[in-house]
């Protein structure tokens, strides 16, 4: 059974029950449609090992089962080693709404701002996060219409590009997004505009241009054309490993030139730039990979 997500983002959960980070995201949404968490929480949700993964307004979702508020999905545009459909984990039921599971040929458009608003018909507004990704059904006077869990609805032309538009160089294009979010704190497992881990943003910025590189950031090392380090370009995905680069793949970041990356760093941290050398990523550099 396929369903689609119902709120402007929506955690993943690795357990099926109500936890105090949980709670205060739902008291957030009598405010907000798009929750950006506590510096607390955002550390709670690491130490605790709460949650997986993320998921953005109108992303789809198979259930394999339901028990009492919860629904153990996958996440099919999400690949992941754990599960071959798609990321495995726990929403909450009422974060999901029905589909008609017709195949959708059409365009997609994506949002390309770090947030913008929907106009529903009967005239209530949504915001969503960079990322998020509609169908479009026309476009006029600025607008396009576009379908969502809740109905038609408009959003701003100004606001999106076509998923799989034409790119001079796609490795430009995510560097330029990626400077949006300059200073944006850290969040484990985010892929929304209001928090990103650092393989969720990778993840985001390519599937805004319609490349899917896998969730995680081990997944993502295995992805793409390998290239050597001195031969990096803007957009490049830069790896890195413990054991000086011989371990388990730990982080990436987004190579912007000049010896430098952009990079959701770590809990407690936020979108930085770095450069490489002399940094303690160094040592630890194991894969640069080129998606275009």
């Amino acid at each position: 059974m396929k369903k689609l997500v119902s709120q402007s983002n929506a955690f993943l959960w690795r357990k099926n029950e109500m936890n105090p980070v949980l709670a205060n995201i739902l008291e957030a949404r009598k405010n907000d449609d798009l929750v950006q968490v506590s510096q607390q929480d955002a550390m709670k949700l690491y130490d605790d090992s709460l949650v997986d993964s993320d998921l953005l307004y109108n992303d789809s979702v198979i259930v394999d089962k339901v028990e009492g508020d919860w629904a153990k999905v996958v996440v099919p545009s999400q690949h992941s080693f754990l599960d071959e459909r798609g990321y495995p984990g726990w929403m909450l039921l009422k974060d999901l709404a029905d589909t008609d599971e017709i195949e959708d040929t059409n365009e997609k458009i994506a949002v390309i701002v770090p947030k913008t608003q929907i106009t529903y018909e009967n005239g209530d507004k949504r915001t969503v996060s960079f990322g998020t990704l509609f169908t479009k059904i026309s476009e006029a006077d600025g607008l396009y219409e576009i379908v969502t869990p809740h109905g038609p609805a408009t959003i701003l032309k100004s606001q999106v590009e076509l998923q799989h538009k034409t790119r001079d160089n796609i490795g430009v294009d995510v560097v330029q997004m990626a400077m949006q979010f300059l200073d944006l704190p850290y969040v484990w497992a985010g892929i929304s505009s209001a928090g990103f881990d650092c393989s969720g943003f990778a993840f985001t910025l390519y599937r805004t241009c319609g490349k899917y590189i896998g969730r995680d950031a081990t997944e993502q090392s295995f992805a793409g054309e390998k290239i050597d380090y001195k031969n990096a370009e803007p957009g490049d995905l830069l790896f890195f490993a413990y054991e000086e680069g011989k371990g388990e793949v730990h982080h990436v970041g987004i190579y912007i030139g000049n010896d430098e990356m952009i990079h959701s760093q770590t809990p407690g941290s936020k979108v930085i730039l770095t450069k490489i050398a002399g940094s303690k990523y160094e040592p630890e550099l194991c894969v640069t990979s080129r998606h275009r």
